[in-house]
């Protein structure tokens, strides 16, 4: 019995949105039924109004964030997290992609070079704190490219303490690789001006 080819997942390219996308927008590309207002998670455990795209569809959601909440235009970011297969397209002649579990490795090579993260286990903890130049300082449409990466859940202890808290880590730093982060969160944002 020859088995069925798998869903190409969908792909996120900043040149396809801009700060000008409204929610309007949103509804025409991925239909009324499949565009919905809701709350998403803001910082330091508040929420705020946003968008989200396939809400019932944990694999296709999308979380989006706006400058002009109220009127829900002003496209801030847009989110992929939890178990959303989402794939970003990066920067480049090769235009390769990167989704969520992605590790440090998979991430420095679509950066071209090493990166900074903080340390785990705060409020900002794991989020990428610059690309250092790097090819994703460079995303198409005017957009930037945040990350968030956790450790893996079973490395527990010394390992682990050594790359939490407020500090900020380079990606080739031989405790984080030790942890084995993964991307758990990709945003790709517009300022608001």
């Amino acid at each position: 019995m020859a088995q069925s080819a798998p869903a190409e997942r969908p792909t996120l390219d900043c040149a396809d949105f801009s700060k000008r996308t409204d929610e309007a927008e949103l509804i025409k590309r991925f239909g009324k039924e499949n565009v919905v207002r809701g709350k998403l998670d803001g910082a330091e455990g508040e929420t705020v109004p946003g968008t989200i795209v396939y809400p019932k569809d944990p694999a296709r959601r999308l979380e989006i964030s706006w400058w002009e909440t109220g009127k829900r235009r002003g496209l801030a970011g847009i989110t992929v997290k939890d178990r959303s297969a989402w794939l970003v397209r990066t920067p480049g002649a090769a235009r390769s992609t990167i989704g969520l579990g992605a590790g440090l490795d998979e991430v420095e090579a679509a950066n071209q070079k090493p990166f900074q993260l903080n340390g785990f286990g705060w409020d900002y903890g794991g989020y990428g704190m610059g690309w250092k130049g790097g090819r994703l300082d460079h995303m198409a449409g005017g957009c930037s490219l945040s990350a968030r990466f956790n450790p893996d859940p079973k490395v527990k202890g010394k390992a682990l303490d050594k790359v939490s808290g407020d500090k900020e880590l380079a990606s080739s730093d031989p405790a984080l690789r030790a942890v084995k982060p993964s991307l758990s969160s990709i945003t790709i944002g517009w300022p608001e001006k």
